[in-house]
């Protein structure tokens, strides 16, 4: 049998068999379900703790951005809000939801009780709080609570009062809050020693209830008697006897503030505890906080209960609570509330006394118009007392003051007073106590007191003056105004120094010293020469005139009397800058004054300055006795010739519209000027004297024309036209020369001063078409001689100097 016909039964049958077990392909699936379930349980157990919290409003909320922070520590984040409206937890007000993600280690935060609010940036008067949000962002805090677990909270609309640590809790009443805010500080006096943790509307909303904390070093301070006030801002009250400011300090005013004391009689009842109510008073005084002391002046003195204060230094630390006489009528008793402050210094070397009204803005507001006041020294001593004896006048000096203690004698104090300042070099070292008429009435003794430390700088060539009110110097080109200080504008003031020659040679000075204080600074320096001065009248001219030398005072005249002759007047007068080389023989002098006229407007400006007296010094031995003329001297052909330069004298038949100080031109370029004139010899001409510049003193030759150049000159033809010519604007109103010189070989040489040159009354046209080249002077002091001795080249073909 072949294998094709073998039967199929021959096949081998297959065999199944059964797995036992699970079989591989179900372990993976398996795993991954055990993994889910172990996820699932640590997440339910070791998972972020979800919560909500209710904002009133979502600004400053970033989903996934804005975390929770609990001391320094990131302890949650926002994942969500949505918007609530109508939210009962918000009496009604719209709200936003936020939906925030707790580490677990911040479920004990997850109270009743905990309080939660938005941290941001916030800058006020008390403070900078949130400060680190410019940098990480907003976030929000949360201040623990104590109550079950919860997980749905309203944050609140502000931070809570962030006072920490132990003390003492009380609470105050007050009509309203004033200035008053979270973080005003309690004073004690005048020491923080706690602050305004919160205030809120009371049950009837009839008053502010403000609780304060006291720290715990200073929680003895507060009796149950104790008296608190409100020192926020500033408090003013005005009246006819002057106006009243009150503030405690520059923290109350700005963030308000809270003081408080124990009167005498209160300071043995019971510590205050925490909880303990007080009423708030407007002020010290309404409190009765104050130490009564009392003031026997030696004679009556005006003062109003409840509105005279006392004052020390310009401070207000006590107000009159009563007055009446003495049974002898021989004085007055005065009932004063001094602030607690004062306690320690009121001893047995305190002294007080009444002030006279003053108005001064240099004190501040409260003494811009102040009535009568009393005004304390208030000094440490060995004892404390509580009855005083007054003065009804302030006291001219005060020995106890440390400093170096001098007298100054003046006829006239002009307006100063008590309390002014001493500058030196415009710094205050020292104060005027007070001032004295001295008995023969002959002028007045000011004490001043200069600080220790600057009391090196006063030696026995010291100069004193009077800085008070104003110095004003008027002119043309405008009012000048000085004054040392704005305080020594109001009360006055005393400067001093000395020159540098009198320090070193100076001598120290003792206390006690007397100088003379003189009524300004000139006079203090400037002891100058007397002269006496005749005029033929002082019309225009007044007593405190200047007299200068090229623009600048070296003098004054002090008086003005009539002659002896009844027909010159006589001026007393004081050099005080180079007196030795003006008071000698062959001074000049004259008056200086407005001069207005067609022909010339000149010194406008004593118009308003007043006239003043010009000197030209002489050269004669020393003379204390002038004359001066009204007009000034005329300049005669001697003095001309001594000028640097190049003087001509120019012959014409008459003066015309020239005069002293009219221009003379060189091609319409100024280079000289008129500088006089005479009458010739047989008065058949007039002789001008003209000086030209060293500068363009080689410009006149032997062959130079001279013409006037005033005016303006018309011509007018059929065929020319119109021609009108005049040298320059200055030259129509003022008159003027110019000159012309033709080119070489006709020029001829350079000429010496006094040279003779017609003047002719008109130009001709040739003379205006020369074009000579002549080679300046490069230097004005280049030598007098001609040409090439003076080592200056004249050559009509050499280049001019550029």
């Amino acid at each position: 049998m072949t294998e094709a016909q073998t039967p199929q039964t021959q096949i081998p049958e297959a065999r199944l068999k059964r797995s036992r077990g699970l079989p591989l392909v179900w372990l993976l699936p398996l795993v991954a379900a055990i993994i889910a379930v172990w996820l699932l349980y640590r997440d339910f157990t070791q998972g972020d703790i979800g919560a909500e919290i209710l904002f009133p409003s979502g600004d400053g909320l970033v989903q996934g951005k804005t975390v929770v922070k609990y001391s320094g520590v990131d302890i949650g984040v926002v994942r969500d809000f949505r918007l609530v409206p109508n939210a009962q937890a918000l009496d009604g007000a719209d709200g936003v939801l936020a939906k925030v993600e707790f580490n677990p280690s911040a479920e004990f935060l997850l109270v009743k009780g905990s309080r939660f609010w938005l941290v941001k940036p916030e800058v006020s008067v008390t403070g900078i709080s949130g400060l680190e949000t410019l940098v990480s962002g907003n976030y929000i805090a949360v201040e623990p609570g104590s109550g079950g677990p919860e997980r749905e909270f309203v944050a609140l609309a502000q931070p809570p009062a962030q006072v920490s640590g132990e003390g003492l809790r009380v609470l105050v009443r007050a009509p309203r809050l004033a200035s008053l805010n979270r973080g005003s500080p309690v004073y004690y006096r005048q020491l923080e020693v706690g602050e305004v943790e919160s205030y809120r509307l009371s049950d009837n909303d009839s008053e502010v209830q403000i609780e304060l904390f006291i720290r715990k070093r200073y929680a003895h301070l507060v009796h149950r008697g104790s008296r608190f006030w409100n020192s926020s801002g500033i408090s003013i009250e005005g009246g006819i006897s002057g106006v009243k400011v009150e503030v405690e300090s520059l923290a109350s005013l700005l963030a308000g503030g809270i003081s408080f004391y124990t009167p005498e009689k209160q300071r043995q009842s019971p510590l205050a505890k925490s909880g303990q109510e007080f009423h708030l008073y407007s002020s010290f005084a309404e409190a009765d906080a104050g130490i009564p002391i009392t003031l026997n002046f030696d004679r009556g003195v005006n003062v109003t209960p409840g509105s005279t204060q006392v004052v020390y230094h310009g401070i207000k630390v006590g107000e009159v609570s009563g007055s009446k006489a003495r049974a002898s009528l021989d004085g007055m008793v005065v009932e004063v509330l001094m602030d607690p402050i004062t306690d320690d210094l009121l001893t047995e070397n305190t002294r007080f006394w009444k002030a006279t009204p003053t108005l001064d803005i240099s004190s501040g507001l409260s003494q811009l118009l102040e009535g009568n006041r009393i005004e304390v020294d208030l000094r440490r001593g060995q004892r404390s007392v509580r009855e005083f004896s007054a003065s009804a006048e302030a006291p001219q000096r005060d020995p106890r003051v440390p400093g170096l203690h001098l007298k100054l004698t003046t006829r006239d104090p002009g307006s100063l007073q008590r309390g002014a300042s001493v500058y030196f070099r415009r710094i205050e070292v020292g104060l005027v106590q007070g001032m004295a008429l001295n008995r023969d009435g002959s002028g007045v003794t000011v004490f001043a007191v200069i600080q220790p430390r600057y009391a090196h700088l006063v030696h026995s060539r010291t100069r004193f003056w009077n800085v008070s009110g104003l110095r004003a110097s008027a002119g043309l080109d405008g009012l000048e105004v000085e004054a040392d200080s704005l305080l020594s504008l109001v009360r006055g003031g005393i400067a001093f120094g000395s020159s540098r020659r009198a320090r070193e040679s100076a001598a120290p000075v003792r206390d006690g010293a007397s100088f003379p204080l003189y009524p300004s600074r000139e006079d203090a320096f400037e002891e100058g020469l007397d002269i006496t001065i005749d005029l033929p009248s002082a019309d225009g001219l007044r007593e405190g005139a200047a007299i200068r030398y090229r623009g600048i005072q070296v003098g004054e005249v002090r008086r003005l009397r009539l002659g002896h002759d009844l027909a010159t007047v006589r001026a007393r007068a004081t050099l005080f800058q180079h007196a030795d080389r003006f008071a000698r023989a062959g001074t000049r002098m004259w008056v200086v004054g407005p001069q207005i006229g067609l022909d010339n407007v000149a010194n406008v400006d004593t118009l308003i300055t007043g006239r003043y007296l010009e000197l030209e010094p002489g050269f004669g031995p020393p003379q204390t006795e002038f004359r001066a003329e009204l007009q000034p001297p005329a300049q005669d052909l001697a003095e001309t010739l001594m000028r640097p330069g190049l003087t001509v004298i120019l012959n014409a038949p008459r003066r015309g519209s020239l005069r002293a100080g009219s221009p003379v031109y060189y091609r319409q370029v100024q280079v000289g000027e008129v500088t006089g004139y005479a009458l010739g010899e047989l008065a058949d001409r007039v002789y001008i004297y003209v000086h030209i510049q060293p500068r363009y003193r080689a410009l006149v030759r032997e062959h130079t024309v001279f013409w006037a150049a005033s005016g303006i000159e018309v011509n007018f033809g059929l065929e020319s036209g119109l021609t009108v010519h005049t040298e320059s604007a200055r030259a129509l109103l003022d008159g003027g020369i110019a000159f012309a010189t033709p080119e070489r070989p006709a020029m001829g040489a350079e000429v010496e001063s006094g040279s003779h040159y017609p003047l002719y009354p008109e130009v001709k046209p040739e003379w205006l078409g020369w074009r000579p080249r002549i080679e300046l002077y490069a230097r004005e002091n280049a030598g007098e001689g001609a040409g090439e001795e003076a080592g200056i080249g004249v050559d009509a073909r050499a280049e001019p100097v550029k």
